[in-house]
């Protein structure tokens, strides 16, 4: 009985030393939004990898960092719909919301290849100047 448990427990170890860290992702990226930027406010990424990114807001109110849609590309706030419902639905393609001195990790699979906007779409914050680049290339 005791070399089945013993067996069993190799195989265990066995098994969880396979695995391939299922959720990890295969390309990491840090950001830290402050009033009223990102740093660095441009990235390179892989088309159709998952992609994890750290949000360090070091400013003093909530900032979002939101990646838009394919072809959806903003001049001012005054382009955004009035709704957050058709906002979500119609323009973003990722987002995440970061309270002032907080850190969170955003994890999803890039779009296709091209150059996308991010924005922080917190009012106001992007016509202040919170934009950058996301630029997704083929693997």
């Amino acid at each position: 009985m005791m070399t089945v448990m013993t067996s069993l427990v190799v195989f265990a170890f066995a098994l969880a030393a396979c695995d391939s860290g299922g959720g990890e992702a295969s390309t990491s990226l840090e950001v830290t939004t402050s009033d009223f930027q990102f740093s660095p406010d441009s990235w390179t990424i892989p088309a159709g990898e998952d992609i994890s990114i750290e949000i360090t807001n070091n400013g003093s109110v909530l900032h979002e960092w939101v990646l838009m849609q394919p072809g959806v590309n903003i001049e001012s706030e005054a382009d955004l719909p009035e709704t957050e419902e058709e906002l979500l639905a119609d323009f973003v393609y990722v987002e995440d919301e970061v309270e002032a001195g907080e850190t969170k990790t955003l994890t999803f699979t890039a779009p296709e290849a091209g150059t996308y906007q991010v924005i922080c779409a917190i009012e106001s914050h992007f016509d202040a100047g919170m934009e950058g680049t996301l630029t997704v290339e083929d693997a």
